[in-house]
């Protein structure tokens, strides 16, 4: 229970800095969320600014490349993302 716990509290701590992240740039709530969950979950596009009919080219490219690292870490997992960061980990 503890492992399921972590990982959604992981799951949330990431969606919501990313979320911030990009309201930072003056995208609005609405498109930063969903541009988030659409990289980070791989599910495809999301609303308003990256919705079914528009895409993500009038983005910062710092945003881009943030989205970018979201689908890396989505297909990854965020536990072999986060266990190359730590150092105690890779002696075992």
């Amino acid at each position: 229970m503890a492992s399921i716990i972590s990982y959604f509290a992981l799951w949330v701590m990431i969606f919501m800095g990313g979320t911030l992240f990009l309201s930072a740039f003056n995208i609005d709530l609405v498109t930063a969320a969903t541009a988030v969950l659409a990289t980070l979950n791989n599910i495809g596009p999301g609303l308003h600014m990256v919705g079914p009919f528009a895409n993500f080219a009038d983005m910062p490219d710092l945003v881009k490349l943030v989205l970018s690292v979201f689908m890396i870490l989505g297909r990854l997992e965020f536990y072999a993302a986060v266990a190359l960061f730590m150092p105690s980990l890779w002696k075992r």
